[in-house]
Protein backbone atom coordinates (compact mmCIF):
# COMPACT_ATOMS: atom_id res chain seq x y z
CA UNK A 1 0.00 0.00 0.00
CA UNK A 2 1.06 3.82 -0.28
CA UNK A 3 0.48 4.53 3.03
CA UNK A 4 3.92 2.36 3.62
CA UNK A 5 5.56 3.50 1.21
CA UNK A 6 5.07 7.14 2.66
CA UNK A 7 6.42 6.49 5.80
CA UNK A 8 9.78 5.59 4.36
CA UNK A 9 12.71 6.03 2.10
CA UNK A 10 12.33 3.85 -0.80
CA UNK A 11 15.58 2.62 -2.82
CA UNK A 12 14.84 2.37 -6.40
CA UNK A 13 17.26 0.52 -8.97
CA UNK A 14 18.62 4.12 -10.41
CA UNK A 15 21.58 6.47 -9.87
CA UNK A 16 19.11 9.40 -10.53
CA UNK A 17 16.90 11.04 -8.05
CA UNK A 18 13.52 10.17 -7.72
CA UNK A 19 10.08 10.70 -5.67
CA UNK A 20 6.42 9.91 -6.25
CA UNK A 21 3.77 12.33 -5.82
CA UNK A 22 -0.10 11.10 -4.95
CA UNK A 23 -3.34 12.79 -6.79
CA UNK A 24 -2.96 16.17 -4.69
CA UNK A 25 0.71 16.41 -5.63
CA UNK A 26 2.04 15.41 -2.27
CA UNK A 27 5.04 13.95 -2.28
CA UNK A 28 4.86 10.22 -1.04
CA UNK A 29 8.39 8.66 -2.24
CA UNK A 30 11.55 9.98 -1.82
CA UNK A 31 14.60 7.96 -2.55
CA UNK A 32 18.37 8.51 -1.13
CA UNK A 33 19.50 9.95 -4.68
CA UNK A 34 16.90 12.92 -4.05
CA UNK A 35 18.32 12.80 -0.90
CA UNK A 36 21.59 14.00 -2.01
CA UNK A 37 21.43 15.68 -5.31
CA UNK A 38 18.26 17.66 -3.93
CA UNK A 39 19.65 18.32 -0.27
CA UNK A 40 16.23 17.40 1.52
CA UNK A 41 15.79 14.32 3.57
CA UNK A 42 13.08 12.22 2.90
CA UNK A 43 12.17 13.18 6.83
CA UNK A 44 11.60 16.95 5.65
CA UNK A 45 10.53 16.26 1.93
CA UNK A 46 7.98 13.00 2.34
CA UNK A 47 4.65 14.67 2.88
CA UNK A 48 5.47 17.95 1.91
CA UNK A 49 3.63 19.01 -1.41
CA UNK A 50 5.52 19.10 -4.35
CA UNK A 51 5.29 22.70 -5.93
CA UNK A 52 5.74 24.13 -2.67
CA UNK A 53 9.09 22.13 -1.31
CA UNK A 54 10.96 22.27 -5.37
CA UNK A 55 9.74 25.21 -6.68
CA UNK A 56 9.87 23.79 -10.18
CA UNK A 57 10.14 26.51 -13.64
CA UNK A 58 10.62 25.86 -16.98
CA UNK A 59 13.06 27.10 -18.93
CA UNK A 60 11.33 30.55 -19.70
CA UNK A 61 11.41 30.92 -15.46
CA UNK A 62 7.77 30.49 -15.98
CA UNK A 63 6.61 28.88 -12.57
CA UNK A 64 5.84 24.88 -13.42
CA UNK A 65 5.03 23.25 -10.72
CA UNK A 66 1.34 24.64 -9.14
CA UNK A 67 -1.56 23.59 -7.12
CA UNK A 68 -3.39 22.12 -10.60
CA UNK A 69 -0.51 20.59 -12.15
CA UNK A 70 -1.21 19.31 -15.53
CA UNK A 71 1.11 16.54 -15.56
CA UNK A 72 -0.89 15.20 -12.06
CA UNK A 73 -4.47 16.00 -14.03
CA UNK A 74 -3.05 14.03 -17.07
CA UNK A 75 -1.28 11.20 -14.91
CA UNK A 76 -4.13 10.15 -12.99
CA UNK A 77 -6.33 10.14 -16.41
CA UNK A 78 -4.09 7.47 -18.01
CA UNK A 79 -2.63 10.22 -20.13
CA UNK A 80 1.19 9.25 -20.79
CA UNK A 81 3.37 12.29 -20.05
CA UNK A 82 5.72 12.73 -21.76
CA UNK A 83 9.47 13.98 -20.62
CA UNK A 84 10.24 17.44 -20.10
CA UNK A 85 13.20 20.06 -18.56
CA UNK A 86 12.87 21.96 -15.45
CA UNK A 87 14.27 23.22 -12.62
CA UNK A 88 14.00 22.62 -8.86
CA UNK A 89 14.89 24.33 -6.21
CA UNK A 90 17.51 22.91 -3.64
CA UNK A 91 18.47 22.72 -0.16
CA UNK A 92 20.99 25.33 -0.52
CA UNK A 93 18.38 27.62 -1.91
CA UNK A 94 20.65 27.51 -5.62
CA UNK A 95 18.44 25.89 -8.50
CA UNK A 96 19.71 22.76 -10.60
CA UNK A 97 18.15 21.53 -14.17
CA UNK A 98 16.66 18.19 -14.70
CA UNK A 99 15.63 16.38 -17.61
CA UNK A 100 12.34 14.38 -15.81
CA UNK A 101 10.74 11.15 -17.00
CA UNK A 102 7.41 10.26 -15.55
CA UNK A 103 6.19 6.95 -15.16
CA UNK A 104 2.68 6.50 -13.23
CA UNK A 105 2.02 3.28 -11.58
CA UNK A 106 -1.44 2.09 -9.79
CA UNK A 107 -2.28 -0.24 -6.96
CA UNK A 108 -4.65 -2.95 -6.66
CA UNK A 109 -7.10 -0.85 -5.56
CA UNK A 110 -6.31 1.82 -8.29
CA UNK A 111 -4.72 4.06 -5.90
CA UNK A 112 -1.73 5.64 -8.23
CA UNK A 113 1.75 7.77 -7.42
CA UNK A 114 3.34 9.86 -10.42
CA UNK A 115 6.91 8.98 -10.48
CA UNK A 116 9.48 11.72 -11.46
CA UNK A 117 13.05 10.47 -12.38
CA UNK A 118 15.57 13.28 -12.28
CA UNK A 119 18.72 12.70 -14.22
CA UNK A 120 20.86 16.38 -13.87
CA UNK A 121 21.43 18.24 -16.29
CA UNK A 122 24.58 21.57 -16.35
CA UNK A 123 23.88 23.06 -12.47
CA UNK A 124 22.87 26.87 -12.65
CA UNK A 125 22.19 29.18 -9.93
CA UNK A 126 19.37 31.69 -9.92
CA UNK A 127 21.36 34.43 -11.22
CA UNK A 128 23.05 32.33 -14.05
CA UNK A 129 19.29 30.81 -14.92
CA UNK A 130 18.02 34.32 -14.66
CA UNK A 131 20.51 35.92 -16.89
CA UNK A 132 19.99 32.56 -19.50
CA UNK A 133 16.32 33.26 -19.91
CA UNK A 134 16.46 36.85 -20.35
CA UNK A 135 18.43 36.49 -23.73
CA UNK A 136 16.21 36.78 -26.59
CA UNK A 137 13.86 33.83 -27.47
CA UNK A 138 13.92 31.97 -31.22
CA UNK A 139 10.50 31.43 -31.62
CA UNK A 140 9.96 28.77 -34.55
CA UNK A 141 8.17 28.86 -37.67
CA UNK A 142 4.62 30.08 -38.07
CA UNK A 143 2.08 27.38 -36.52
CA UNK A 144 -1.70 27.11 -37.38
CA UNK A 145 -4.25 25.93 -35.37
CA UNK A 146 -7.80 25.56 -35.43
CA UNK A 147 -10.64 27.46 -34.35
CA UNK A 148 -11.40 24.67 -32.15
CA UNK A 149 -7.48 24.08 -30.72
CA UNK A 150 -8.01 27.75 -30.29
CA UNK A 151 -10.75 27.41 -28.15
CA UNK A 152 -9.53 24.24 -26.52
CA UNK A 153 -5.94 26.48 -25.69
CA UNK A 154 -7.70 29.20 -24.20
CA UNK A 155 -9.36 27.19 -21.88
CA UNK A 156 -6.41 25.72 -20.79
CA UNK A 157 -4.74 28.82 -19.96
CA UNK A 158 -7.94 29.47 -17.77
CA UNK A 159 -7.14 26.36 -15.95
CA UNK A 160 -10.17 24.36 -16.91
CA UNK A 161 -9.63 20.79 -16.75
CA UNK A 162 -10.75 17.79 -19.69
CA UNK A 163 -14.12 17.34 -18.45
CA UNK A 164 -14.89 21.44 -17.88
CA UNK A 165 -13.70 21.93 -21.54
CA UNK A 166 -15.83 19.03 -22.54
CA UNK A 167 -18.96 20.77 -20.71
CA UNK A 168 -18.61 24.16 -22.31
CA UNK A 169 -17.93 23.43 -26.02
CA UNK A 170 -20.69 20.28 -25.46
CA UNK A 171 -18.00 17.15 -26.61
CA UNK A 172 -17.01 14.23 -24.97
CA UNK A 173 -13.54 14.33 -22.90
CA UNK A 174 -11.85 11.87 -25.44
CA UNK A 175 -12.31 14.74 -28.13
CA UNK A 176 -10.90 17.22 -25.84
CA UNK A 177 -7.80 14.60 -25.48
CA UNK A 178 -7.50 14.14 -29.12
CA UNK A 179 -7.59 18.06 -29.64
CA UNK A 180 -5.10 18.53 -26.80
CA UNK A 181 -2.33 15.74 -27.91
CA UNK A 182 -2.95 17.91 -31.46
CA UNK A 183 -2.14 21.08 -30.29
CA UNK A 184 0.81 19.87 -28.65
CA UNK A 185 2.31 17.80 -31.54
CA UNK A 186 1.57 21.04 -33.90
CA UNK A 187 3.63 23.27 -30.79
CA UNK A 188 6.16 20.41 -30.56
CA UNK A 189 5.97 20.88 -26.35
CA UNK A 190 4.99 17.92 -24.37
CA UNK A 191 2.24 19.38 -21.26
CA UNK A 192 -0.35 21.45 -21.44
CA UNK A 193 1.69 24.19 -19.12
CA UNK A 194 4.01 24.45 -22.74
CA UNK A 195 1.43 24.74 -24.80
CA UNK A 196 -0.42 27.52 -23.54
CA UNK A 197 2.97 29.68 -22.85
CA UNK A 198 4.26 28.34 -26.68
CA UNK A 199 0.70 29.50 -27.75
CA UNK A 200 0.72 33.07 -26.13
CA UNK A 201 4.18 33.86 -27.33
CA UNK A 202 3.14 32.86 -31.07
CA UNK A 203 -0.35 35.31 -30.05
CA UNK A 204 -2.34 32.15 -30.65
CA UNK A 205 -4.69 33.06 -27.72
Amino acid sequence: MWEIMAVQTINFVTGDAAFAVDRNGVISVWNQAAEKTFGYPASQALQQKCWKLLCGKDSFSNKYCCKRCPLIDMAFKNEPVNGFKATFRTASDGRKQFSISCVTVFDESDNGLLLHLCHPQQETTDRDYQVTINKPVAIPKKVTISIRETEVLSMLADEKSTREIASVLGISPATVRNHIYSILRKLRVHTRLEAVMSGKRRKLI
